[in-house]
């Protein structure tokens, strides 16, 4: 090999650097890479040239992953897919002539497990939760004087809930992850019309929306129980922070949602695991039952292919064959 020819170290490392700096991929996906590219790199040896990685080496690899690591499909999958991107990546940056996965047939069969979703009643008793714990009764939305006096009279030791309360209310409202919920700051968010622009996997920019009066006055009093929060005024903070914030006052990161999420569930007695993702699972089905057109459920999503939001049609069928057999007795 010569001094020159990239090893798969190399590559690897200028395909994660690629990612970072320009694909503006979330730290999830990043660190999932990472992993993947150090598994392939420790397989075929970190000093092999690039070039030399051709279809009989992802062959062997896949081999690897699923028999002698005994991963599941999907997890072959995951793998697979941060390969073919790399290569792919690597074949436009001419550091190989062709990507080896240029017709190459791999079929990885995972069986397809249909999206977690709430009902809707068990929607509306996790959002109740955190509205009882903040005195605000058992509705799951405060009208606007309610909110606005909540936000006014807040102790420190509530601001958790409170945090929740409007998390879940704005994840179940417009679909979104909860990663992109805690990229949204303060100046994206528009209390006045409940629109909020998010930038997806992709960086698939898109609009969300708050359309009931109750969340989106929740939206309007958490931004001046922040202002608060940060200054001690109603002064308006750095309209390029984050919108949702710790007691402390730091940026709410994903795990800090999964966990107020998990907290509120309890509280609400529901008897299964919740998380962030299957209140986006539970807009999805829900607006499909009444009745919202695929390709509008598909936009909301930022889904790439309509093949992805189909699937929630298979959730409505099974909720149908449920409710059939309910009535009939079978």
């Amino acid at each position: 090999m010569s001094e020159d020819e990239p090893t798969v170290a190399r590559a690897a490392a200028e395909f994660l650097r690629h990612c970072r700096a320009g694909k503006n991929l979330s730290r999830h996906t990043l660190r999932a890479y990472d992993i993947d590219l150090a598994e392939w790199s420790a397989f075929v040896g970190a000093e092999t040239p690039v070039t030399a990685c051709g279809r009989d080496e992802i062959r062997a690899f896949l081999d690897h992953l699923s028999e002698g690591r005994g991963l599941k499909a999907s997890s072959v999958k995951r793998r697979v897919a941060c390969l073919k991107a790399m290569f792919k990546w690597l074949e436009q940056e001419e550091w190989i002539g062709v990507t080896p996965f240029h017709r190459l047939d791999l079929r990885i069969k995972a069986p397809q497990r249909l999206p977690r979703a709430l009902s809707e009643q068990e929607v509306r008793t996790l959002l109740a939760a955190p509205a009882a714990r903040l005195g605000l009764g058992h509705t799951a939305a405060p009208g606007p004087d309610a909110a606005h006096a909540l936000a006014r009279r807040l102790d420190p030791r509530e601001w958790s809930d409170f945090t929740a309360l409007v998390a879940l209310h704005t994840l179940y409202a417009t679909g979104m992850r909860v990663g992109e919920l805690c990229t949204v700051r303060d100046q994206d968010v528009d209390v006045e019309t409940g629109t909020i622009p998010i930038f997806g996997k992709g960086s698939r920019e898109r609009r969300v929306f708050v359309t009931e009066a109750g969340p989106c006055a929740l939206l309007a009093a958490y931004r001046d129980a922040v202002r608060r929060l940060i200054t001690g005024t109603d002064a308006t903070p750095d309209p390029e922070a984050p919108f949702l914030r710790t007691p402390r006052g730091e940026p709410a990161n994903p795990q800090y949602i999964r966990l107020l999420t998990r907290r509120m569930a309890r509280a609400a007695g529901l008897d299964r695991r919740v998380t962030p993702h299957m209140l986006r699972h539970s807009t999805a089905t829900h607006l499909l039952n009444r009745g919202l057109d695929l390709r509008y459920v598909q936009k909301l999503l930022g889904h790439h292919s309509i093949s992805t939001t189909e699937v929630y049609t298979q959730v409505t069928d099974a909720h149908l064959k449920d409710a059939l057999s309910r009535v009939t007795g079978e």
